[in-house]
């Protein structure tokens, strides 16, 4: 038999009055003192598990409740009707500084492999299996929304954009499923010279890059390029692996608003599109693939981005394109 002080509850009213609760041998709890007087089999009481040295909840069948401070008691108690066997290892876990540091190592290495690996390859393989209403609705909303804040018509002559709608529709012919692979021109302002691909397979190239470059070979280059984001499936890659790590931050931290927030700047996201070292190696390699297989000087691709090195600061070719690698290493193998 066992007995500590707790504090009664009786679930109808705030008074709080002390006891003494008596564990007995049979199983049964004894509740006595100050108007009290309760017997209860073990069975038929919810005991909550040990968290640090907070006291233990009995919840007794009528809703009241029993405040137990002597946590080692009720451990021994329940060890002695072989209960209590997951609360005490929770308990030896997070009560052992060596445990809680492993725990916080791997909390943070299966963070990094999940955010490094994990959701990468999760979500590659759902964006190749996405239908393509998905991708539609997605390219044409950030289009839409593009259109009322940055965009305006373009002014690029007829004749230029027929010729580059011609090039770009024999390209068109070189890749399985590209009947929805569209290229619109429009006028960039406030983002000048640049050029980018939606999930919807539409690629916006602005007057701005046209206007610098020498040579249609020149575009060619840079479509060539955002072609490789959509084969890939860069644009829808990049946007789920963005949720997925705001969704892991957010179990991870507790905080909802980061997941809420990125549903709201997804458009943006897609736009930008920061790409990875990866995404971008891959888009470069179709690029230069292509050119070689259809005779276009690789010197195209080199000189439209040196061109806009020359004009720009390093930070706005670096958005151009979205790269990670430095410009001239990307470069070089072009050369």
């Amino acid at each position: 038999m066992l007995k500590t002080t707790a504090e009664y509850h009786d679930g109808v009213s705030s008074n709080v009055r002390q006891v003494e609760i008596v564990f007995n041998d049979d199983a049964s709890i004894y509740l006595n003192g100050a108007g009290v007087s309760r017997l209860h089999l073990l069975e038929d009481i919810g005991i909550s598990p040990r968290l640090g040295n907070i006291p233990r909840v009995l919840t007794l069948p009528d809703n009241a409740s029993c405040h137990v401070a002597d946590n080692d008691i009720v451990d021994a108690y329940l060890k002695m009707h072989h209960q209590g066997s997951a609360s005490s290892l929770i308990h030896l876990l997070e009560s052992r500084i060596v445990y809680v540091i492993a725990a916080l190592l791997f909390t943070v290495v299966f963070s990094w492999g999940m955010v490094e690996h994990g959701v990468p390859y999760f979500a590659k393989k759902i964006a190749f299996n996405l239908p393509t209403d998905v991708d539609r609705a997605l390219g044409q909303g950030t289009l839409e929304t593009l259109d009322k804040i940055v965009f305006t018509e373009s002014t690029a002559s007829a004749e230029i954009r027929q010729r580059l709608l011609h090039r770009f529709d024999l390209m068109k012919q070189q890749i399985e499923d590209a009947d929805e692979y569209q290229l619109l021109f429009r006028h960039g302002n406030t983002i000048e010279a640049n050029a980018f691909a939606l999930p919807s397979g539409i690629i916006v190239v602005t007057d701005e890059l046209v206007e610098l470059s020498e040579s249609d070979d020149e575009v060619i280059a840079i479509l060539a390029h955002e072609v490789g984001h959509l084969v890939y499936r860069h644009s829808i890659r990049m946007a789920m692996q963005n949720s997925a790590v705001a969704i892991l931050i957010a179990t991870v931290t507790g905080d909802p608003f980061s997941t809420s927030s990125l549903v709201v700047a997804l458009p943006t996201i897609l736009v930008n599109a920061s790409y990875s070292r990866e995404f971008e190696a891959e888009a470069d390699d179709y690029a230069y693939r292509y050119l070689l297989a259809n005779n276009v000087p690789l010197e195209a691709f080199v000189n439209i981005l040196e061109r806009i090195s020359e004009t720009e600061t390093e930070s706005r070719v670096e958005n151009f394109l979205s790269s990670h690698p430095a410009t001239v290493d990307r470069l070089r193998r072009f050369k």
